[in-house]
């Protein structure tokens, strides 16, 4: 995975979701793009903010037991309630772990911030250890901060 590809998923994702006036479809659309970039990806989507509670929005991959996640739980609960992405290289050593899937080896969760609340986010995970880094950190957060723009625009 190359800058330019990183770049050009970027400005894909820009693009495609620019004409989009359906909240869902925007998520679903940049879910797509997201998954297809990697095959180490084995889980692509988002969670959104409902009543203080994350709940499962449009995804790619295996079904998840896990469709409401209180802040207090979980990795995704902890990148909401710290309001900062985080990176897990080994799931299996980090108990804030919700396991969805048993082959699920790193993950990275990205939240989707609107001035200083966090409406949703990005949560990635890989079949293998250590897959992601701080380039796909980046690139998930330019990615987010897009997909809010759009969501504040719809909402407006």
């Amino acid at each position: 995975m190359t800058e330019l590809s990183r770049d050009q998923l970027i400005d894909n994702i820009r693009i495609a979701i620019a004409g989009t006036n359906e909240e869902t479809e925007v998520l679903r659309i940049a879910a797509e793009m997201i998954d297809a970039f990697s095959e180490g990806f084995n889980w692509t989507g988002f969670y959104i903010m409902k009543d203080g509670v994350l709940e499962v929005g449009p995804y790619i991959g295996p079904e998840t037991p896990h469709t409401r996640i209180e802040l207090s739980n979980g990795i995704c609960g902890a990148a909401a309630r710290e309001k900062k992405s985080i990176i897990v290289p080994d799931v299996a050593a980090d108990e804030r772990f919700l396991a969805c899937s048993l082959t699920t080896r790193s993950e990275i969760v990205v939240p989707l911030k609107f001035e200083d609340q966090i409406i949703g986010e990005i949560d990635v995970d890989s079949n293998q250890p250590s897959f992601f880094g701080p380039q796909d950190q980046e690139m998930l957060e330019r990615i987010a901060a897009l997909v809010v723009e759009r969501l504040v625009a719809i909402r407006r």
